[in-house]
């Protein structure tokens, strides 16, 4: 048996050539049942694989794709409902954990008068933790306890955004009776399956911390920007600009307690030369291999392949099919080179496509400025747009004044083209008269479709 410490993981238009024949498009924006939001084409959960690489923020995380929004997303989202673990409980399955009960035990080590020891919110941020840590308990068995040391420390953060939390297991442990042989498993985890505390070994106190958990200070600070800040509540009611500390707190001790990856992202290396048990998992839909029976390069170039990795663990897909919605999606049905269904991202604002959604022919936009495509002026070609759905690009203005333009001229719908490699990111902003569905499509999606709807 080996064992080895581990650290704690934490608008420009696309303009095309003139000449090209306009052709009519004709495509619905909806919500297919038969596709799942967060999933591959074979009902597998997708893995955050970005491009490029975010350190901390990688494949250790579901894609943040997936609806209804899943507790192992890279980031948390305030539509979880508090102490669900959702699809995470299965993924623990897979990678080896039995269903039960384990003893959680938490030290905090802070130093007097900060962190969990401060005099006015100590006091709360302990039973927040402490009912994460009970969550768990009573979903994974295992024999032996589960110590965590719990802290508050200054991470990264500003208004532009900032790290929460990290958190890892401490030990990992590789060839111990009951583990697949030649693999590295999560400290905690290993030590359920041997049904032996492994980590005296490295550590003669029975004590020593499994997992330990660092929660970032300037939150309560308020670096997120004005009035931000967690929310101690044990419910699912954060207040705006606030951010549910338990459900951080479960998200974190589910990386302590096996949802992580050891592969060095950057660089494609397996820790120490052999696989994870989360990598042997880790499967690659374009080149059909699980990162394990992959070569460095192979994992390295994977890595930040979006959308084309997934966790391919039994219990979670079959769970998954039962757990996601349907997934929305921009469907093309004329003329048949472009037909078929298009990944989207979706809008914060205007009305949820349902499974009928909204159907017509698609039209490009024209203001009449420099970039006419941007809809960022009034639009000037309302006859061409009313009764379609209109397809603008991204750049100069806000997402909810393209789309009120369109509303505006009798759009029924909208397709803003992404300007950047990857998948499309979801459109943000809030406006209540928006009545019309938006979506963005990618880039490369985005401009197959505008070369069929050039004007001439």
């Amino acid at each position: 048996m080996r064992a080895s410490r581990v650290l704690h993981f934490m608008a420009l238009g696309v303009m095309l050539a003139v000449g090209v024949e306009a052709a009519t498009v004709d495509g619905t924006i909806r919500r297919n049942p038969d596709l799942k939001a967060g999933a591959d084409a074979d009902g597998r959960v997708l893995l955050y694989t970005p491009k490029p690489v975010q350190p901390g923020s990688t494949h250790s995380h579901f894609d943040n794709s997936a609806l209804p929004n899943l507790l192992m997303e890279p980031g948390i989202s305030s539509d979880l409902k508090s102490f669900r673990v959702d699809l995470t409980k299965h993924a623990m399955q897979d990678l080896g954990w039995q269903l039960g009960a384990l003893n959680v035990k938490v030290n905090y080590s802070d130093s007097s008068g900060t962190g969990f020891k401060d005099p006015v919110l100590g006091d709360d941020r302990k039973v927040a933790f402490e009912a994460a840590a009970e969550t768990w308990g009573v979903i994974l068995g295992s024999s032996i306890n589960v110590n965590v040391e719990a802290r508050f420390r200054d991470l990264r953060c500003s208004e532009e955004g900032g790290t929460l939390a990290s958190a890892g297991p401490r030990f990992v442990f590789i060839d111990f009776p009951g583990g697949t042989p030649g693999t590295w498993y999560p400290g905690p985890l290993a030590e359920s399956v041997a049904g032996d505390n492994l980590s005296t070994a490295d550590d003669p106190n029975a004590g020593a911390a499994d997992i330990v958990v660092t929660f970032n200070s300037g939150i309560d600070e308020e670096c997120l920007g004005a009035g931000s800040g967690f929310y101690y509540g044990l419910d699912s009611n954060a207040p705006a600009g606030r951010i549910s500390f338990s459900t951080v707190a479960l998200h974190e001790l589910g990386h302590g307690l096996g949802f992580v990856g050891l592969v060095d992202s950057d660089t494609g290396d397996l820790f120490r030369r052999a696989p994870d048990i989360f990598t042997t998992l880790t499967y690659d839909t374009k080149k059909k291999k699980h990162w394990d029976e992959m070569t460095t390069t192979q994992r390295k170039k994977s890595a930040k392949r979006s959308r084309k990795v997934s966790f391919d663990g039994e219990n979670t897909t079959r769970r998954a099919a039962r757990v996601l919605k349907g997934k929305i999606v921009v469907e093309i049905s004329e003329p048949e080179k472009l037909a078929g269904a298009y990944d989207v991202g979706t809008a914060s604002f205007g009305p949820t496509p349902n499974k009928t959604g909204v159907s017509g022919e698609l039209a490009l936009v024209d203001d009449g400025s420099a970039t006419p495509t941007f809809a960022c002026q009034p639009i000037l070609n309302g006859d061409d747009i009313a009764g379609k759905i209109a397809v603008i690009d991204r750049g100069d203005c806000f997402f909810v004044d393209k789309v009120k333009n369109a509303q505006n001229v009798g759009a029924v719908g909208v397709i803003i083209v992404h300007n950047e490699s990857g998948p499309p990111p979801g459109l943000g902003g809030s406006d209540d008269s928006i009545v019309i569905p938006s979506v963005r499509v990618g880039k490369k999606d985005g401009k197959k479709i505008k070369r069929h709807l050039r004007r001439e």
